[in-house]
């Protein structure tokens, strides 16, 4: 017989239906798992279009604040301007009048300028601009710009005008242009493309020791010019100096790099570092045609006889510069019989310079003045035997005429060595600074 503290081995009642309810509930969780998956876990299309679907943006901020320059461009709009030019013997006084203001309106103007400037020596051309409120009319702002950047400023404050003075230094930029050759320099590069003809005429001086643009630019030559254009206030004041260039003559690549020493010096250098200035200039005329070379035996249209002709016949427009071809000094300038109006020009090392037939010599230029290659020493005419206008070059080495054309040049000193390293750092960047630009080019 057992113990009276043993357990009865068959379960209980409530136990039993407890087991029953267990696998019941199991079921039911079981059910409602799969329910919440169906709904929840995405299908094959939901997957597809979560994989494809942009993600969403943030939502955009709200319209910037107006920056100082817009906010001053917003100001001068809702302002009635008013612009004129100071005009030769004309007054600040005379030109505000001119510009609609009244005695007192100007004469505030006027003291308030005069505590930063001299209103006693206005250069004609300086501009003046006046911003009056639309309704009473009165000068709330006014700008005095007298060129290179020297601006005057006079605003209305509460307590009167107050003047300053304003320097504006132009902000330089740097442009690349490529171009061939169709029919000549000036035609492919002024007319077809718009380059600004300062920039054309620098190109041309700098290959000017190499190549006589009159006769040896050929069509098929090609040209790269990488050069500054100078702005101030957003306005264009015009190119500056031509930095690099390169020049292809009936398969002759001929390169050119602006370099300054440690002393400030600049000049034009090819790759290599060989100076590009020689003693003479290819010729004193930038855009010419021989009409007449260097001959012991040739027919004078006027006299009608055969004689020496020991220079070299440039036509030209009258009054085309003529420039001097070398440094020296001037030993003549006067009338020579045939020649008419002539200049003779003594260099160093045994030459000298003559040119003939001058409509005008350059102003101030005299006998005894010391002259550098390229100044203006004349202009083209038709003075003397001439039977239209043309300059006649004339070369001696020595007190004997040679051909202007068979001279062998002596270039300049090459860069030193103690700059070359620098020169072919700059020569670098001058490079890819071309490139970069050219390929940005439409």
């Amino acid at each position: 017989m057992g113990s009276m503290f043993s357990r009865d081995p068959r379960p209980s009642i409530h136990e039993a239906k407890r087991r029953r309810r267990r696998p019941a509930l199991l079921f039911v969780l079981l059910l409602c798992l799969l329910v919440v998956l169906a709904l929840f876990w995405p299908g094959e299309e939901r997957r597809t279009a979560a994989r494809t679907s942009p993600p969403s943006l943030p939502p955009l901020p709200g319209p910037f604040p107006a920056g100082p320059f817009q906010q001053k461009a917003d100001w001068a709009a809702s302002m009635r301007l008013a612009e004129a030019r100071i005009e030769k013997d004309q007054n600040l006084g005379q030109a505000l009048d001119r510009l609609g203001l009244d005695q007192s309106q100007a004469y505030e103007l006027t003291q308030a300028a005069s505590e930063v400037m001299d209103i006693k020596k206005m250069q004609p051309g300086a501009e003046l601009r006046v911003y009056r409120e639309p309704r009473t009319g009165r000068p709330m702002r006014f700008e005095c710009d007298q060129g290179q950047g020297d601006c005057v400023l006079v605003v209305a404050t509460p307590e009167g005008y107050a003047a300053t003075r304003q320097d504006y230094p132009p902000i330089t930029n740097l442009e690349a242009v490529e171009g061939t050759i169709r029919q000549s320099l000036w035609e492919s590069a002024v007319e077809a493309q718009g380059l600004d003809p300062e920039v054309v005429l620098s190109f041309s001086d700098i290959f000017s020791y190499d190549v006589d643009f009159s006769t040896e630019v050929q069509p098929g030559d090609s040209f790269k010019i990488l050069f500054e254009k100078h702005y101030r206030r957003g306005e264009y004041l015009g190119p500056g100096r031509v930095l690099a260039a390169t020049f292809t003559n009936e398969g002759r690549r001929l390169t050119a790099y602006y370099f300054a020493n440690r002393q400030g010096e600049g000049g034009y250098y090819d790759a290599s570092g060989r100076a590009l200035r020689k003693m003479f200039l290819k010729s004193p005329l930038r855009y010419r045609r021989i009409s007449s070379f260097f001959s012991l035996a040739r027919f004078h249209p006027i006299l009608k006889i055969y004689r020496p002709h020991l220079g070299v016949d440039y036509a030209a427009p009258k009054g085309t510069p003529v420039e001097t071809v070398a440094d020296g000094v001037v030993v003549f300038l006067g009338e020579k019989g045939g020649y008419g109006r002539r200049v003779e020009i003594r260099h160093g090392q045994g030459y000298a310079t003559s040119y003939a037939h001058l409509s005008r010599y350059a102003k101030g230029l005299k006998a005894g003045q010391r002259v550098k290659q390229g100044d203006l020493i004349g202009y083209v005419g038709a003075t003397g035997l001439a039977t239209g206008p043309h300059l006649d070059f004339r070369v001696a080495h020595s007190k004997r005429f040679i051909d202007p054309l068979s001279i062998k040049q002596t270039p300049a000193p090459p860069i030193k060595v103690s700059e070359r390293k620098a020169f072919l750092d700059m020569v670098q960047q001058a490079q890819a600074a071309m490139e970069r630009r050219l390929a940005a080019r439409p």
